[in-house]
């Protein structure tokens, strides 16, 4: 697969914070970054009454909204499930890197996003998948995982740390 690289952690970690500032990172490198935010609950993105709603009740499998600046894709909820690699299919053949936000058991290198308060299980100690470490405050729980640590406000050195894993994923 293309250069892909995951963002995952509990709810409430501070995920979708750190992904927004990897991403403006990247792109005031020039590179040409896109993501994927993953949902585990069931989402609708269109309300009934609206005209997007309305094709996909009447029938139509996707329905594309757009104007001469964006679009978005709507799909009625499929059969077969929908894979990272359909997903992928789905951003131009010129993106640098995709962002995945969430999507815990996904196949892809991962950093993981930790805060202290929340009380919940490292993932990284049951996942080969997750290469660093980004955390709040230094516990004796973060001191003992063998893995490269940031604290949350370093987006810099995270983001060259994903870039950097990325290139040797190529080599």
């Amino acid at each position: 697969m293309r250069n892909i690289f995951g963002i995952v952690g509990w709810s409430g970690s501070g995920k979708t914070h750190l992904i927004c500032r990897i991403i403006k990172y990247f792109d005031k490198k020039k590179l040409n970054v896109c993501s994927i935010k993953h949902s585990h609950h069931n989402f609708e993105i269109d309300k009934k009454g609206k005209d997007s709603y309305e094709h996909l009740k009447s029938g139509s499998k996707e329905v594309v909204i757009y104007n001469e600046y964006k679009f978005a894709m709507i799909t009625k909820k499929k059969e077969k499930r929908i894979t990272l690699k359909d997903i992928v299919k789905k951003f131009s053949s010129n993106t640098d890197i995709i962002l995945i936000e969430g999507l815990k058991k996904g196949p892809t290198k991962k950093i993981e996003v930790y805060r202290e308060s929340i009380k919940k299980p490292l993932l990284c100690q049951k996942d080969k998948n997750i290469k660093a470490l980004i955390f709040d405050k230094i516990s004796p729980k973060i001191s003992q995982i063998n893995l490269p640590k940031f604290h949350i406000d370093e987006t810099i050195k995270i983001g060259s740390f994903i870039l950097k894993e990325i290139k040797n994923e190529k080599k």
